[in-house]
């Protein structure tokens, strides 16, 4: 899962409702305020086109992850 894959290795999912799926791979871990982020590049294939985007989340103090807005 995206929480403990290894930096640089993509991990894959599908939502069986929609259809769609992509793989998401953490870039880079750090601490930063006090939580642990890390910056992901997501790839989703929706209708057979792939969208390409990246973004940071963070694990909150009850262990769940949220993204960050940069």
């Amino acid at each position: 899962s995206f929480e403990t894959a290894p930096t640089g290795t993509s991990t894959t999912w599908r939502n069986p409702d929609s259809g769609h799926y992509g793989t998401v791979t953490p870039t880079r871990t750090y601490r930063e305020g006090g939580l642990d982020c890390r910056d992901y590049q997501t790839t989703v294939t929706i209708d057979g086109r792939n969208e390409t985007a990246t973004g940071r989340a963070c694990r909150q103090p009850d262990g769940t992850w949220r993204i960050a807005n940069s």
